[in-house]
């Protein structure tokens, strides 16, 4: 693929990365660097999207968000935005519109929304602008923060903060409604997520002081206040801990990975919670914890096949993990069916892989099903998830 000479990759690292699709074999290689740990984090966000027949990724650097792009060569910086996001907060979650990606992100008590356009209709270069600047609606740090636009163009974030659930709401994506609290009494620990849904949107969070996880919705067209009682997801069975990951299915259906804290050799370490397009709940537990392996960071990735992919992160230690994915299949009696290790870091790395990332909308049809994940060094791995539905 041409790419214009301005962006820069990542000479240096010649001959450590390695770039293309993953065969049946894990990645074991990185594929890019940043100057950040864990640069692939947060649990609920998204970092990833697919346009113009390529992956991108907004990825944190120490000076603020920067914008990747996989050509057919290897990832590749475009540095023409930096100077626009100079100072935001890195870690943040994003939602391509088909025209631009809209961004939210958060550090300490401030939030911002940022929006990144190609230039011209290549996507040779890109536009950065900062949208809004919000104060924390607590006087508290936010931990991480999520974005997500309804059918009819209304945008949406959510985050925890001081043990209540706010959200805020804006037609433009850069004038918003004041935070709105949907629940409260969540423990400091908590976190959620906003998601689309087919009757509008909807935030999903946990509650580690009374044991449920819950989603309120609001429905498109309704007033900006006006949200849906409190559904109950699940309740008692120390079913809630602060791992939330949600993506919404074509034909309306939510699909949210989790983790409990039950924390129980042999028990489920995980719980999908399956949410039909008619507003009902299904829970089913997966991901039974082995004797010798930490597992935790559960996500959900689409496929545009219909299947529904499962991914965790897998610890061997405190000096060396692998990315794990499975495809889920609700009448099995292990429902994350057959898990194949697919990012596992080189020994000589001794990388501590985490924070599975993909896209928001689901794979597309032509080109590789890309999921990231990252270390304590800044450096990244990818995945092609094509192999372990091709055999399957």
């Amino acid at each position: 693929m041409a790419m214009r000479a301005p962006p820069r990759v990542l000479t240096v690292l010649v001959g450590l990365f390695s770039f293309g699709a993953v065969a049946a074999a894990p990645s074991t290689q990185p594929v890019l660097q940043v100057d950040y740990p864990f640069p692939t984090a947060d649990k609920p966000q998204s970092k990833t999207w697919f346009s113009h027949g390529c992956w991108w990724a907004i990825l944190p650097r120490i000076a603020g968000p920067s914008l990747w792009q996989r050509t057919e060569t290897g990832w590749v910086e475009h540095t023409e935005v930096q100077a626009a996001l100079t100072g935001l907060p890195g870690r943040a979650d994003v939602w391509w519109d088909g025209d631009g990606a809209t961004a939210v992100s958060a550090a300490d008590r401030i939030i911002r929304i940022f929006r990144l356009k190609p230039a011209d209709a290549s996507a040779r270069t890109w536009q950065a602008q900062v949208l809004a600047t919000l104060p924390s609606p607590a006087d508290d740090a936010i931990e991480t923060i999520t974005v997500a636009r309804d059918r009819d163009g209304e945008w949406w974030i959510a985050t925890a903060v001081q043990e209540k659930i706010f959200t805020w709401s804006s037609r433009d994506a850069a004038h918003w409604s004041p935070p709105e609290v949907i629940g409260r009494g969540v423990d400091a620990d908590d976190i959620c997520a906003v998601a689309p849904l087919r009757e509008g949107v909807g935030v999903i969070w946990s509650d580690q002081k009374h044991e449920t996880v819950s989603l309120r919705a609001h429905r498109t067209g309704q007033p900006l206040a006006d949200w849906q009682p409190v559904e109950v997801v699940h309740a008692g069975e120390r079913n809630a801990d602060d791992h939330i990951h949600a993506v919404l299915a074509s034909d309306g259906t939510l699909w949210v990975a989790t983790k409990n804290s039950v924390d129980g050799i042999g028990e489920p370490q995980f719980v999908l919670r399956v949410r039909s397009p008619d507003g009902k709940w299904r829970n089913a537990p997966y991901g039974r914890l082995p004797a010798n392996v930490a597992i935790s960071r559960p996500t959900v990735v689409l496929a545009p096949t219909g299947a529904v992919l499962l991914g965790h992160s897998a610890y061997h230690g405190r000096a060396r993990s692998e990315i794990v994915f499975g495809v889920a299949d609700l009448a099995a009696p292990e429902i994350q069916r057959a898990p194949v290790t697919v990012i596992a870091p080189d020994h000589a790395l001794h990388s501590r892989v985490n924070d599975v990332t993909g896209p928001k909308a689901v794979f597309p049809e032509r080109g590789a099903w890309l999921v990231l994940a990252s270390d304590a060094e800044g450096r990244v791995y990818e995945a092609d998830l094509h192999d372990i539905t091709a055999s399957r």
